[in-house]
C-alpha cells in the first residue's frame, strides 16, 4: 500500500511539474513563432521532443537543416535572450521539469560556441581535440569519443591490413538514440548497402537523409556528414577499392563541454598531455612525448626508442582502457562474431615510425605530400602513410553548415511536408518579399508523426519525388533488419547468414579509389 501511494505521488508530481514546464516554455516558444511562424514552431516542438527524448516532429520547410542548424539562423540577440530565460527557468538539480531543460540548455549553449575537430586517419594516426597527436596501430573496436551530456558517441574498428599497419575499416554512431553504422570493408551480412540505420540498410540518392531524432546524413563527393540534433558533427572520407575499404574519420564537437568528452580522441579540456590518462587514473605511463614524426618540431630529440615505448604503451594499456564490449558496442555482427572477433591484441608485430624508413623513403614521401599541399601539422602523418603504405592523404574540408550572416532563409507561403518520402514543393515558397499570410495555429501543419498519413503508408509504395533528371523517381530502400541487437536502438535480428573467415591482412594498393554504394533514398519517417 504504502508503495502504491509513493508510485501515484510521483506521478502527480512529475505531472505537475511537465506542466510546470510547459507554462515556462511557452515564452520561448512565442519568440520563436515570431521569428518564423513554420519554421520556429518546428523548433520549438523539436526542442521538446529532444528534451524528452523522442522522435521530431516532420519538417514543413524547404530547408535540411537540424535543430541546432535552425536555431543558428535565429539572430544572436534573440538566442541570448531566450538562454537567460533557460537559465532562470532551470530548477534544482534532480527535478523532473529540469532534466528537460538540461538539454534545451545545451542546445542554446552550443548554437553560441566554437567548434574543436579531432581526427583519425591514415593508418590510423589521431590527432586528439587538444591537439594531442599519435599513431595508433592496434586492431579492435575502440570509443573514439563520447559525451556525457549528450546522446553523442563515435567507434571505430580497426582491421589489420599487414602484420603491423591497421586502418578504419568501419565506424558506428549514436546519434542522439540513432544507431548509424558504416562497414567500408566487412560488412554484417550479404547486402549491398555500406550505410545502417538501426541495423537497416539505407541509400541516399544525392539528398539529405532524414534520422527520426532529428540528426541527419549527407553525402557529397566521398565524403559523408552525420549531424545531431545538438550540434556535433562527424565527417567520413570514404576510401575503397576492389581490395580493401577504409575511412578518415574527422569529429567535430563543441569547445564549450570541456572535459566532457572520453575515449582515443580526449577530453577536450585544452591540455594535451591528460589525453593519454584513459579510465585506469594509476596506471603508469611514460611522459606524454608528442613525437616529431607527427610534426612537433621542438620534441625532435625525442629518439625512435623513446617513441617506440610510448607506441607500445598506446598499443596495449591505452587501446584496452578504449575497447568497446559486447554491452557497449554500436556495431553491428554477422552470426557467429563479435566484438572479440575483431580483435587482436598481439597486433602489431613490429611499432615502425618515420625513423626507420631510409632518407630516400623520407624524402620521396615528403616530396609527394608536399605536393598534394598537405599542412605541416599532418606532414608527419602523411609521410608515414605515403612511404609505408602509399597511402593518399584526406584532408576532410570544414564542413559546410548554414551562417547566419550568410544564409537567408527564404518565406514560406504555406507548411508542406518535407521527409524522406516529400519533397516539399515550391510552389509553396511565397514570392520574394513577400510574408506568411497566416499564423501558424492557423495553418494546422501537421506535426506529429503519429498523425501523419505518410507514414502509415506501405513500404512497397513508390517515392513521390519531382522526377527530373537531377531527382529521378527512386523507389524505397527495403528494410532490412540487423544481426546484433543493440541496446542504443534494438531491432530484430536477421535470418543466419554465414560466419565470416576471421578478416585477413589484405594488401594494400598502390593507388586507392573511390567507389561509395550507389544510393538511393530509403522510405521512412523524416
Amino acid at each position: 500500500m504504502k508503495y502504491t501511494y509513493f508510485l501515484l505521488f510521483t506521478l502527480v508530481l512529475n505531472a505537475s511539474q511537465a506542466q510546470t514546464f510547459n507554462e515556462q516554455f511557452t515564452p520561448l516558444r512565442e519568440k520563436l513563432e515570431k521569428w518564423d511562424p513554420i519554421r520556429g514552431a518546428w523548433l520549438a516542438l523539436s526542442m521538446i521532443a529532444l528534451s524528452e527524448h523522442k522522435a521530431i516532429p516532420d519538417r514543413t520547410f524547404p530547408e535540411d537543416f537540424t535543430p541546432y542548424e535552425m536555431l543558428t539562423m535565429v539572430p544572436m540577440s534573440d538566442r541570448r535572450d531566450m538562454q537567460e530565460m533557460i537559465h532562470q527557468n532551470r530548477l534544482p538539480s534532480g527535478n523532473f521539469a529540469n532534466s528537460q531543460w538540461t538539454l534545451i540548455d545545451v542546445l542554446f549553449a552550443h548554437s553560441l560556441c566554437n567548434q574543436i575537430v579531432g581526427r583519425s586517419f591514415g593508418d590510423p594516426h589521431l590527432k586528439s581535440f587538444d591537439e594531442a597527436t599519435y599513431s595508433f596501430q592496434t586492431v579492435g573496436e575502440f570509443v573514439l569519443s563520447k559525451s556525457e551530456k549528450s546522446q553523442f558517441e563515435v567507434q571505430t574498428r580497426q582491421q589489420p591490413q599487414s602484420d603491423n599497419f591497421s586502418l578504419n575499416a568501419a565506424v558506428a554512431m549514436n546519434v542522439a538514440g540513432d544507431r548509424v553504422c558504416y562497414y567500408a570493408s566487412t560488412k554484417p551480412d550479404n547486402l549491398n548497402s555500406n550505410l545502417r540505420l538501426n541495423g537497416m540498410p539505407v541509400q541516399l540518392q544525392g539528398r539529405t537523409y532524414f534520422l527520426p531524432n532529428g540528426g541527419v546524413i549527407r553525402f557529397e563527393g566521398r565524403n559523408y556528414t552525420v549531424a545531431w540534433p545538438t550540434g556535433e558533427m562527424v565527417i567520413f572520407d570514404v576510401r575503397s577499392s576492389s581490395e580493401f575499404g577504409f575511412v578518415n574519420t574527422t569529429v567535430h564537437v563543441f569547445a564549450c563541454d570541456a572535459g566532457s568528452f572520453q575515449g582515443l580522441l580526449g577530453n577536450a579540456n585544452g591540455i594535451a598531455d591528460d589525453d593519454f590518462q584513459g579510465r585506469n587514473m594509476d596506471r603508469q605511463r611514460p611522459t606524454y612525448m608528442a613525437f616529431s614524426t607527427f610534426g612537433n618540431s621542438s620534441l625532435q630529440q625525442a629518439s625512435n626508442l623513446a617513441e617506440k615505448e610510448y607506441l607500445a604503451f598506446l598499443a596495449k594499456d591505452f587501446a584496452e582502457d578504449w575497447r568497446v564490449t559486447p554491452q557497449t558496442t554500436l556495431f553491428d555482427y554477422a552470426p557467429g562474431t563479435s566484438t572479440e572477433y575483431y580483435t587482436d591484441r598481439r597486433f602489431p608485430k613490429v611499432h615502425l615510425t618515420v625513423a626507420d624508413m631510409n632518407q630516400t623513403q623520407r624524402d620521396n614521401a615528403r616530396a609527394r605530400c608536399q605536393a598534394m599541399g598537405i599542412s605541416a601539422d599532418e606532414m608527419g602523418g602523411c609521410i608515414f602513410d605515403q612511404g609505408y603504405l602509399n597511402i593518399g592523404p584526406n584532408q576532410v574540408p570544414v564542413p559546410s553548415k548554414p551562417i547566419p550572416t550568410q544564409t537567408v532563409l527564404g518565406t514560406i507561403n504555406k507548411p508542406a511536408l518535407h521527409t524522406n518520402q516529400f519533397v516539399f514543393p515550391e510552389e509553396n515558397l511565397a514570392p520574394s518579399g513577400a510574408s506568411n499570410p497566416l499564423p501558424i495555429q492557423q495553418q494546422k501543419p501537421s506535426m506529429n508523426r503519429e498523425e501523419n498519413p505518410s507514414n502509415s503508408k506501405p513500404d512497397t509504395e513508390p517515392s513521390r519525388f519531382n522526377s527530373t533528371p537531377e531527382n529521378p523517381v527512386s523507389r524505397p530502400a527495403t528494410h532490412v533488419p540487423s544481426v546484433h541487437v543493440n541496446p542504443v536502438n534494438p531491432v530484430r535480428p536477421a535470418s543466419p547468414a554465414p560466419v565470416p573467415s576471421k578478416p585477413a591482412h589484405t594488401p594494400v594498393p598502390s593507388s586507392p579509389t573511390v567507389k561509395p554504394s550507389i544510393p538511393s533514398v530509403k522510405s521512412g519517417k523524416g
